[in-house]
């Protein structure tokens, strides 16, 4: 399963350099991976209220910054789910801009809900076999 979307570089994203800002990356990491389940008839607030969960926090991400982006630039974001585990799953992404990489990422993201016993505290949970099957 995986999406794309385009990237418009804007100046407020970028840094006095005029290359982008990484920060930015991973915000564009996130709207990826909200677009990808969204192309998969998964809207976050519906899947969330339907499996009762409080969503897929992010436990780990990475990004290999290959070449830099500009302001004025269109980057490509192709977000894919990688593996999808017990109570997490992976997803990589792939920024192109004019036929080349120029950022390459991951996130590990858990099925989480609040802990029974905590409820300040997140529960990493079994993820559920027919939403895996929607993301396999």
């Amino acid at each position: 399963m995986e999406h794309s979307i385009d990237i418009d570089i804007e100046w407020g994203d970028c840094d006095p350099a005029r290359i982008v800002f990484y920060p930015n990356y991973f915000a564009w990491f996130d709207k990826g991976t909200r677009h990808l389940f969204r192309s998969a008839g998964l809207d976050w607030p519906a899947l969330l209220e339907e499996y009762g969960v409080i969503g897929l926090p992010i436990v780990d991400a990475r990004a290999e910054f290959v070449g830099p982006c500009w302001f004025g630039d269109t980057m490509t974001l192709t977000s894919k789910i990688a593996e999808v585990r017990k109570k997490s799953l992976v997803v990589t992404h792939e920024g192109v801009k004019d036929g080349k990489v120029v950022v390459k990422g991951s996130e590990i993201r858990a099925w989480t809900r609040r802990h029974p016993d905590d409820p300040a505290r997140l529960q990493a949970v079994t993820i559920p076999d027919a939403l895996r099957e929607r993301l396999g």
